[in-house]
């Protein structure tokens, strides 16, 4: 049975990655504003580019390595690592986001301990996205009315998990919810070991990476903008990176695909004399270089670097 369930996962598991990369590609990689940016672009801005990409990549895997770390003690760095590179490209698909937390459970690493640093994960990138936009805010009025709305919504769930009834309320639904799908022992396993997860030192160094990550994929669309021809503060660029991406985050989509680029677009219009067409092809090379170089990384890691149940073993004869 167990065998049986374990070959499922990863034919789940390969069918989210290839759609994944196909969403990727087709977003990313088709349509006329996309053709006509790489066209006008200056290759010169692309090494570094990539390179921040790289390093923006690099900071999120070292994150998650420090997540995973007190709940799946029997997995090397280097698997982890692995485990989360190879995710990357089904974070795009539908539901995607679960990937890493299945491929864990692929080496024996339950979904009730696995879940958690994949939740942490997503948390520490909404904290960093959100505040960076508050702290923007100050310079740019226009901006203000939509980011207050947003931290009123994460207000209002803070608000609700602090008091015990409607915390209350809030456990018993996702023990209903659990039973109906029949994962009350893994929700209960998640409940048991959250707690392993938050320590000062692991917060504070794993908030400080994804702040440096951030920070790279500014430093990027700076160099995106410049290699068409403009250019804008980096109090502008944060705005026009946070908020998006935060609103990108908050639909649902997968990647944020669609509104991200739209909410960069019209932001970079509205808050300089950068011409549409301009912020949409620095917008499009900005994605490209980013978010499908990323997933396009992860994809070739996953089919050609991983090895399922037997990467551990994999792992230590390559060793």
């Amino acid at each position: 049975m167990k065998k049986f369930l374990s070959g499922k996962l990863k034919y789940v598991l390969n069918l989210i990655i290839v759609v994944g990369l196909i969403m990727a590609g087709f977003k990313y990689l088709s349509g006329q504003e996309v053709f006509e940016a790489l066209g006008t672009f200056d290759y010169r801005y692309a090494p570094f580019m990539l390179a921040l990409s790289l390093v923006y990549f690099g900071l999120k895997t070292w994150r998650f390595v420090i997540l995973a770390r007190p709940l799946a003690r029997g997995l090397p760095w280097w698997v982890t690592a692995k485990i989360y590179v190879a995710g990357e490209a089904a974070a795009l698909a539908p539901g995607g986001i679960a990937a890493r937390a299945g491929m864990m459970n692929q080496l024996d690493v339950p979904l009730g301990k696995g879940s958690i640093p994949v939740l942490f994960n997503s948390l520490l990138d909404q904290i960093v996205l959100i505040t960076g936009a508050l702290i923007v805010a100050l310079w740019f009025q226009r901006s203000r009315i939509p980011i207050l709305i947003i931290l009123g919504i994460f207000v209002l769930i803070g608000l609700l998990l602090l008091i015990p009834t409607s915390r209350a309320w809030i456990l018993q639904g996702s023990r209903w919810i659990a039973d109906k799908f029949k994962v009350r022992d893994e929700w209960r396993a998640f409940v048991k070991n959250l707690p392993k997860e938050v320590t000062f030192k692991r917060m504070a160094s794993t908030l400080a990476l994804t702040v440096a990550a951030f920070a790279c994929h500014i430093v990027a669309l700076d160099l995106a903008l410049r290699g068409v021809g403009a250019s804008l503060s980096y109090a502008g660029l944060a705005l026009a990176y946070f908020l998006p991406t935060v609103l990108g985050r908050l639909s649902g989509l997968p990647g944020g695909v669609g509104v991200t680029e739209a909410g960069m677009t019209g932001f970079l219009i509205s808050i300089s004399d950068i011409g549409p067409n301009t912020a949409i092809a620095a917008v499009a090379i900005f994605r490209v270089a980013t978010i499908f170089f990323a997933a396009l990384i992860g994809g070739l890691v996953y089919f050609f670097g991983w090895n399922g149940e037997r990467e551990l073993e994999q792992s230590a004869s390559s060793g």
